[in-house]
């Protein structure tokens, strides 16, 4: 996070440098404009450092786990917004095992492990004044993510014994959030640098894991069904097999979504 903030500080003192000489060159006949407002069908790209790094909010820094983010003005004054992100993993292997070489009595095996995650952030954002350098503006987000992990662990045994385990970890975020922002517009468009910062209120449900284990000792088989989860409602390790169990957490926050901006713009 450091290095990020490091090269966006650079970025910028670098840009507002060029603002001022730029600004001097009247004589030059390829002198730049500085600053022209967006308008109705402007489209933009915007990326993000997160200053206080909430893992859901994160913004477009083309960084792994980053949401993808861009901005459309429906006119002169008002653009939606949103971020997306979809990731998707899975590893996968199965086999017979040959005795002789390896011993024991594992027949066979099946091993399966997959994890997505759809993030989804749509918002708002009204447009004050008509300055052609600094665009301010107020807004909202609608957070919604959805995960699910799962596991397959399937081996057999000589004697048609086997033990089949399956594990399912399943999460949803929703959140909401208001943000103030300000845009300084560098050159004519399409480029402005800015900050927005504001409150943000995440509700986390799931994150429990549901475990089915099938197993057979060769003359009957015995299936179990339990849930457990990595931490308790204190933060504790928690190594407890549950019957039933439910599990959320919330945050709300002020200013724990201070964003530093940069914005490039297309027709």
């Amino acid at each position: 996070m450091k290095k990020r903030l490091s090269i966006f500080a650079l970025f910028l003192t670098v840009n507002f440098s060029v603002f001022g000489q730029l600004s001097d060159r009247v004589s030059d006949p390829s002198t730049y404009k500085f600053g022209t407002r967006p308008s109705a069908g402007t489209k933009v790209l915007t990326f993000g450092v997160d200053v206080n790094d909430e893992t859901l909010t994160k913004q477009n820094l083309l960084g792994k786990g980053n949401l993808i983010t861009g901005k459309y003005f429906l006119n002169d004054d008002l653009a939606i917004r949103g971020g997306l992100r979809l990731s998707r993993t899975s590893d996968f292997s199965k086999g017979d095992i040959d005795t002789s070489l390896s011993g024991g009595n594992t027949l066979s095996n099946k091993y399966k492990e997959s994890s997505r995650e759809y993030v989804l952030v749509p918002g708002i954002e009204k447009h004050f004044g008509y300055s052609n350098i600094f665009d301010v503006y107020a807004g909202s987000d609608l957070y919604l993510g959805f995960g699910r992990d799962v596991t397959e662990n399937n081996e057999d045994y000589s004697g048609n014994m086997y033990s089949y385990t399956k594990t399912t970890t399943g999460k949803t975020v929703v959140g909401l959030g208001g943000i103030i922002g300000v845009n300084v517009f560098v050159l004519d468009l399409p480029i402005a640098l800015g900050v927005e910062y504001g409150w943000t209120g995440i509700w986390n449900f799931g994150g429990k894991t549901k475990v089915v284990n099938e197993t057979n000792d060769g003359s009957r088989t015995t299936t179990q069904e339990y849930y457990t989860q990595d931490n308790d409602g204190l933060g504790n390790v928690d190594n407890n097999y549950y019957s039933k169990l439910s599990k959320r957490s919330s945050n709300i926050d002020t200013n724990n979504n201070l964003r530093l901006i940069l914005s490039i713009y297309f027709n």
